[in-house]
């Protein structure tokens, strides 16, 4: 539009105009007549201050004051992007440069009243080793399986400029507006998509405790959040708070998407824990403990962190223990939960390999089957007479760990140390001797004659040209756990396949010894056997295998995000959440 007097705007964009100047005049107006305090303005007598309801009161007046700079800020932006025109008067570019030098400072004294009624709230708890912590102990990135999408403005997002009929209102203000919502229907549904287990599920009330414990984790180390916090006695009461501001939502909706799998085994810890002594902070009505509790989970506890993050790599760096490796990868596989496999794999396209990572035995892998005989012809040289036949006999391995505590899997090493076929190396923990099956465990040898015919002639037993499995190898057997560091303390094994047959033969021959010591037939009953424990227990709210009845609910891992919704917030979800659900789709639906 040209910035010159005459030509007319539609009555629409004319009224938009209008309104959008004459709230950029309120809002200047108002922040003329703030007085400043000069108490807060000062950084020696803020960090001096000792009364947390001051700190409350000139974060009420610095709060205030952002807010009204921001909208004048913003205005002047809108209107010359949008608008252009030389019939209202913003201000010259020096006084709008003067706003945006003012809000920097505002911003400033922000940071300093927030972080010194952080300092006062933490040691009227003696919670002063919050401010200890590394926040880079751990990854931050969001590999969870959440897509972190923009809303946007399609035609199923509600827009002032969409309905016609709809009352003329300041452009600015509409879009502060969508931003709020964008903000806070995120948090909301990406906290429903946490809470969808069935209503009839026994963990339903649990896995709402956790996803309130995980928004704590999120809050207690940002100190506007904690500041914030102080006003609400829990979290639902914080989020269903409809008079939080952008900014805060902003901040809420980052902290929530960006904690890390540690962080969130620590929120499942803070819920399950049974000891509920030690160092905590309370925020929200709920305690945050310092240090974890060390206590064995039960297998269902898994089943809430999944439901939060979906990288199997991730829930990997989170495990401690070997045992906790084993539970973890049990429930992903008996409840049949889609995780990232991008690092670190549980699933393996061999017959039988479910049942045998189910059974105890973790592999670092299980490669392809490689040809296990083979026969060249080999140039040795111009000094050599003729040609050279070289015969080299290839064994399958797979280098794998179990756990020290299970019997079962003691009673599975020795069925593979007793099976004709198979040679053993393993080492029980990391100071534990290493023992052999056979004086040589190895995995290739070669033998070598001046014609083919001539090979068959020197015994393997003879040849010199030998691979073999040495005691380092079985570090390779250790699965990486706690912040990608290998797990030593665990039943390390690295087993040779002599037999024939490829890496199929080999997964079965290790599914029959155990079925042996499961004292069953084949691998059905065995997959029964591992389940049915789980099942009657209670861990398991779903039975698989078929071969007993028992009442069910579907997996917790599993639901209706509308549904949630609606039980989460007591409200129906958006419009444009029901007409497209995969508004926040999880990223690893595709594997």
């Amino acid at each position: 539009m040209p910035t010159v007097d005459g030509p007319l705007w539609c009555p629409r964009h004319n009224e938009e105009r209008l309104k959008l100047y004459a709230n950029y005049k309120a809002h200047h107006a108002l922040l003329d007549t703030l007085v400043d305090n000069p108490a807060c303005s000062d950084v020696t007598t803020i960090l001096g201050c000792t009364a947390l309801p001051l700190l409350k009161e000139w974060n009420d007046c610095l709060r205030l004051k952002y807010n009204l700079l921001t909208r004048c800020i913003e205005a002047r932006v809108y209107f010359s992007e949008r608008f252009f025109g030389n019939d209202m008067d913003f201000g010259h570019k020096a006084f709008w440069e003067s706003l945006v030098k003012k809000r920097a400072e505002v911003e400033r004294f922000l940071y300093y009243v927030e972080t010194r009624a952080y300092q006062l709230i933490l040691q009227a708890q003696n919670a002063l080793w919050v401010l200890d912590r590394d926040p880079d102990a751990h990854d931050s990135g969001d590999c969870s399986g959440y897509e972190d999408e923009p809303l946007g403005r399609d035609a199923s997002f509600h827009s002032i400029e969409s309905d016609r009929d709809a009352a003329i209102d300041d452009p600015l203000e509409a879009v502060l507006r969508e931003k709020s919502v964008e903000f806070l229907e995120k948090i909301r549904s990406r906290l429903a998509r946490y809470c969808c287990t069935p209503s009839t599920s026994r963990y339903h009330d649990e896995r709402l405790e956790v996803i309130y414990a995980y928004v704590r984790r999120g809050i207690f180390t940002e100190p506007a959040l904690m500041f914030l916090s102080q006003s609400y006695d829990s979290v639902m009461a914080l989020l269903n708070d409809d008079n939080l501001d952008l900014v805060t939502l902003e901040k809420i909706w980052n902290a929530v998407k960006t904690l890390c799998v540690h962080d969130i085994r620590d929120a499942v810890d803070d819920v399950l824990r049974v000891n509920r002594e030690g160092d905590y902070v309370m925020v929200l009505g709920g305690k945050v403990f310092k240090e974890t509790s060390g206590e064995e989970w039960p297998l269902h506890a898994w089943g809430h962190m999944m439901a939060i993050y979906h990288c199997y790599s991730c829930l990997r760096t989170a495990c401690k223990t070997m045992d906790e490796v084993i539970a973890m990868t049990r429930f992903a596989l008996f409840s049949e939960t889609a995780l990232s496999q991008s690092c670190i794999k549980y699933e393996y396209g061999f017959d039988g390999a479910k049942e045998l990572i189910l059974a105890g035995f973790i592999p670092s892998d299980i490669p392809l089957s490689s040809p296990r005989h083979s026969i060249i012809c080999t140039d040795s040289g111009s000094q050599s007479f003729g040609p050279m036949w070289e015969e080299t006999k290839r064994n399958l391995s797979l280098y794998g760990s179990l756990s020290l505590n299970d019997a079962k899997a003691q009673a599975f090493v020795n069925g593979c140390i007793r099976h004709p076929d198979l040679m053993v190396m393993l080492r029980k923990g990391a100071d534990g001797r290493v023992i052999r099956s056979r004086p040589v465990v190895w995995t290739s040898r070669k033998r070598h004659a001046r014609s083919r015919s001539a090979l068959a002639s020197i015994p393997w037993e003879k040849t010199r040209d030998v691979v073999r499995c040495e005691d380092d190898d079985l570090e390779e057997a250790q699965p990486s756990g706690w912040n990608h560091e290998k797990i030593a303390d665990c039943l390390m094994v690295v087993l040779v396949d002599s037999g024939e047959g490829n890496m199929g033969d080999f997964v079965r021959k290790l599914l029959e010894i155990w079925c042996q010591v499961y004292h069953v037939k084949d691998k059905k009953e065995l997959y029964c056997a591992l389940e049915t424990t789980f099942v009657e227990a209670g861990e398991l709210e779903q039975c698989t295998c078929g071969r007993h009845e028992i009442t069910f609910t579907p997996s917790i891992t599993q639901g209706d995000v509308m549904n949630a919704y609606e039980s989460l917030w007591g409200t129906q979800p958006p419009p444009w959440l029901v007409e497209n659900p995969n508004r926040f789709r999880l990223a690893t639906d595709s594997f």
